[in-house]
Formats: C-alpha cells, sequence, structure tokens
C-alpha cells in the first residue's frame, strides 16, 4: 500500500501537515486530508499538485 505524505506549501517554505494520507478531498478555499487511522486535517488552501510517484501532496496557502 502506497499512502502519501502532505506538504503545506507557503511564503516560509514546506511543512510537513499530514502522513498516510489515504482520503483528499477539495471544499471551496480548504483541502480535507484523511489518514490511515481516520484522522482528518483540514488545511485553508489550494491542492498546488500531487505526485503519486514520490507519494507527495502539497497544498499552497497564503500563510
Amino acid at each position: 500500500m502506497c499512502l502519501s505524505t502532505a506538504y503545506e506549501v507557503g511564503p516560509s517554505g514546506e511543512k510537513m501537515i499530514c502522513d498516510r494520507v489515504t482520503n483528499i478531498s477539495v471544499e471551496g478555499d480548504s483541502v480535507r486530508l484523511v489518514n490511515l487511522l481516520g484522522q482528518q486535517t483540514v488545511v485553508q488552501g489550494n491542492l498546488k499538485d500531487v505526485d503519486l510517484n514520490k507519494n507527495v501532496i502539497r497544498i499552497e496557502t497564503k500563510q
């Protein structure tokens, strides 16, 4: 099973926000991530890119 790690990308650089991500959903100006244990993380921003080869999700924020 290949699970991804999500990073917040902003003016100060990249910061890991969630690992072992199994589900991504975009809801307006926020992105909801759910990990393997069912824990949810909601990030205000836009989905920038998803690299399935490297298992990386990047979310662009304005912070």
